[in-house]
């Protein structure tokens, strides 16, 4: 579990060294550096909604998006802390849990400590889509993912194997 909780505090605190930069090297919100032009750029946007920039426009408080994050972090801490560690065949569970957690604690840090309590994004690849994100927004997307694999295509399949064992 030590190795989780490390991947987590490193996560976060690249997640902030990238965003306090971002803040730090652009005059203003909307600036962008072309790092390979039309395709991927450094662009300092300021976030006030969800994923994607969900539910930003729609004038709810950011209280709400606190209120989430809170939720997010309890849920996910929880099944951090409940998890079977010794189980080796949970490596791939466990990595999901570690980068959600880092993801969620990485913008609810923005969301409680930015002046305007918006996530500071910052990579933007134009040749893909329209949306800006941050480290922890990936940490979220991938961990999702991994999540959703381990739980609909593993876990079956590591119940049954428990099950098998267990009848013989």
């Amino acid at each position: 579990m030590i190795i989780y909780l490390l991947v987590i505090l490193a996560l976060v605190i690249i997640d902030q060294l990238t965003k306090a930069w971002t803040v730090a090297s652009f005059d203003s919100v909307g600036q962008t550096i072309p790092i390979i032009q039309d395709f991927f750029h450094f662009t300092y946007v300021r976030n006030p909604g969800a994923v994607f920039g969900l539910g930003g426009n729609s004038g709810s408080n950011y209280l709400i998006f606190i209120a989430f994050g809170i939720l997010g972090l309890g849920i996910f801490s929880y099944l951090f802390y409940k998890n079977d560690w010794k189980d080796r065949r949970r490596w791939l569970y466990n990595i999901s849990l570690a980068l959600l957690v880092a993801g969620t604690l990485g913008n609810f840090i923005d969301r409680i400590f930015q002046p305007d309590h918006k996530v500071v994004d910052f990579l933007d690849f134009r040749g893909i889509w329209d949306y800006v994100f941050n480290v922890a927004d990936m940490c979220l997307t991938v961990g999702i993912s991994i999540f959703m694999f381990d739980q609909f295509i593993l876990d079956p399949r590591r119940m049954k194997a428990d099950a098998d064992a267990n009848r013989v």
